[in-house]
Order: C-alpha cells, then sequence, then structure tokens
C-alpha cells in the first residue's frame, strides 16, 4: 500500500500549504514548497498504480514535473519581490504553472481511463469500475484550476469582495476545488449504499446458472485458452 501512503502525503500536503500561510502568512515561497511535494506526489502515486514494470515513460512525466516543480521554487525564490512590480514576471509565472498541473493531473486522469477501459467488459463488481472513471473525471476537473488565474487582476487580491472579476474568479476556483473534492472523496469512501445502487443487477458469472451444454462449452474455452 506504499502507493496509497503517498497519495495520502500528497493529499495533506496541498491544504496544509495554504492553511498554514493563510494563517501565518508565512509566504507564497513556503507554499510553493507543499504544492510541489502533493504535485509529485501524485505523479509517484500513478506511476507506481499503473505502470509497475513499465516505468520508462512514467519516470520521463515524473522528470518533467520534479523540473516544471523547481523552476517555480527557484523563480519564487530569487524574483519574487519582481512579482508585485512585473506584469511580465506575474504571467511567465502562471504560464508555468498552467503545464505543471495540467500535466500532473491529467497524467493521472488519463491513466486511470485507461485502466477503466480494460477492466470495462471485465467480471468485476460495477462499482470499481465508477471509482475508475469518478478519479478519472475530477482529476482532469482540477487540472482547469490555473486557468482562471491569468483572468485574475495583478493588483487585486483573490476574491476581493469588492471587485467583481476577482469574486467571479474565486468563484470558479472555488467551484472547481469543491466539485473535485467531492468526487474524490466519493470515490476512495464510497458508501454501501452507493456501492449496491452502481451493483444493481449485477451477477458474478461464478455465480450464474449454467446448462450441461453451456458449462461444457465453458470448459472447453478455458481448456483451449
Amino acid at each position: 500500500m506504499k502507493n496509497i501512503a503517498i497519495l495520502g502525503i500528497g493529499s495533506l500536503a496541498f491544504p496544509l500549504g495554504f492553511i498554514v500561510n493563510f494563517v501565518f502568512n508565512m509566504g507564497q515561497v513556503f507554499q510553493e514548497y507543499f504544492v510541489f511535494v502533493g504535485l509529485i506526489s501524485v505523479v509517484v502515486f500513478t506511476n507506481m498504480t499503473f505502470y509497475k514494470g513499465r516505468m520508462k515513460k512514467a519516470n520521463i512525466i515524473l522528470i518533467i514535473a520534479i523540473i516544471l516543480g523547481v523552476i517555480q521554487i527557484v523563480l519564487l525564490n530569487l524574483y519574487y519581490p519582481l512579482e508585485i512590480k512585473s506584469d511580465l514576471y506575474y504571467y511567465l509565472r502562471l504560464s508555468l504553472d498552467l503545464p505543471y498541473v495540467l500535466l500532473v493531473f491529467n497524467w493521472l486522469a488519463y491513466s486511470c481511463y485507461l485502466a477503466y477501459r480494460r477492466l470495462k467488459n471485465q467480471d468485476i463488481e460495477p462499482w470499481i469500475k465508477v471509482r475508475y472513471k469518478l478519479i478519472a473525471i475530477s482529476s482532469f476537473i482540477i487540472s482547469l484550476y490555473p486557468i482562471p488565474r491569468y483572468f485574475q487582476p495583478r493588483e487585486i487580491p483573490w476574491g476581493d469582495p469588492t471587485d467583481p472579476i476577482s469574486l467571479l474568479i474565486f468563484g470558479i476556483t472555488a467551484v472547481i476545488g469543491i466539485t473535485y473534492a467531492i468526487l474524490l472523496s466519493i470515490s476512495w469512501f464510497m458508501p454501501e449504499w452507493m456501492k449496491k445502487y452502481f451493483n444493481k443487477g449485477y451477477k458474478r458469472e461464478l455465480e450464474k446458472e449454467f446448462t450441461e451444454e453451456e458449462l461444457t462449452n465453458l470448459i472447453k474455452n478455458q481448456l483451449s485458452k
């Protein structure tokens, strides 16, 4: 379960960085370290879960994500004061953040989708297949998170109630974040009633009754394989 533990660490890093920065005003640089840990943890989880034994392509994605994350941290550490003064620096950071987040979460979404496609016609409980779909959909949704930030006025605080544009951007990002949290929570902690709903009408092949002819053909097919 190492992959699940790594994903858990990453999932905790995101809110922890934001909350600590908000409460103690630690600064954007401090927060970015937690974001880096979170995003890299997601890539490591994806690679360990879906690419065991074929890590060549997966490791390329990991290396690219690490490079993008290090660039973000270096830019923040060296040039953070310029963000207040320079439009160029501000939008450069946003432009680098976009492929960074898109890569990490769409890599997970793509991997879950491929896994779902492989399992779709297998004799597996439907709720498990739904889990793959929900993780893929929620990962794609959260990958869009950096896009609204392009429209946030640089000189106005994010979510400023006196500015309609800033308030709209805050609302959009909040909806994206909440939708992601709900779908991801359902996929990992699906309640029993929901599992039963998705499994409605499902019956395992081994539990089905076969005629003597059907059973003979089934055995012949298995032996031929």
